[in-house]
């Protein structure tokens, strides 16, 4: 990366932002529904009071390093609050799927998007490492269809330091992807293997 800050700086930097907002938010739901396990030492451990604009913060002499170890903090973080809030509790699940909707609706696509639009957004809003990770290849890119596959599981080994699930952490961004997507007509479906498409939603018709 270059020794200045650039767009893709604060592309990359925006999208951390946003894994603290996931962050804040399941505090935020732990908080309301009253679980004990929202420790004033958990909150202290994983939700960030930082997030003051990138130029402030940033070691322009480190700017790679600097980013790449805020991605490390900011995942390993979220595994762990979320990781501590399910254990023994798989019931909240659901309460949590809402809560990263919701924030997924703050985010959404225009109303007029199509499916090369979402995908855009979700590669402007979701973690997926460094760009030179390339970890999203897209395999088909029209206006009304979008495919890709993730082309490693660059999220799990922070869960798994955690003693959770990264299966967990898939479902919490799905529900947060249908949440950018719900003031659209467009729908989102997965596949095994990390295959997502993006296409517009058909009204099926049926026989009288």
């Amino acid at each position: 990366m270059s020794a200045f800050l650039g767009p893709i700086h604060y592309w990359l930097y925006g999208k951390i932002r946003i894994q603290e907002e996931m962050i804040r938010s399941a505090a935020a739901c732990g908080e309301a529904q009253g679980w004990q396990e929202l420790t004033e030492a958990l909150r202290a451990e994983t939700v960030s009071g930082e997030l003051r604009p990138l130029e402030e913060l940033i070691d322009t002499a480190n700017i790679h390093g600097w980013l790449q170890d805020r991605i490390h903090d900011a995942e390993g973080r979220y595994a762990r609050l979320v990781t501590a809030l399910l254990t023994g509790h798989a019931e909240r699940m659901q309460e949590l799927k809402s809560t990263l909707y919701r924030l997924g609706e703050a985010h959404g696509v225009a109303a007029d998007a199509d499916a090369r639009d979402a995908y855009q957004a979700f590669e402007d809003s979701l973690l997926n490492g460094m760009p030179c990770d390339r970890v999203n290849v897209l395999t088909e890119q029209e206006t009304g269809r979008c495919s890709w596959r993730q082309t490693s599981d660059i999220h799990g080994q922070y869960w798994a330091a955690a003693g959770g699930d990264a299966a967990v952490y898939y479902v919490l961004r799905t529900a947060f992807m249908e949440g950018m997507l719900s003031r659209s007509g467009l729908h989102l479906t997965e596949a095994e293997d990390f295959a997502y498409t993006v296409t517009a939603e058909r009204q099926d018709v049926k026989d009288l």
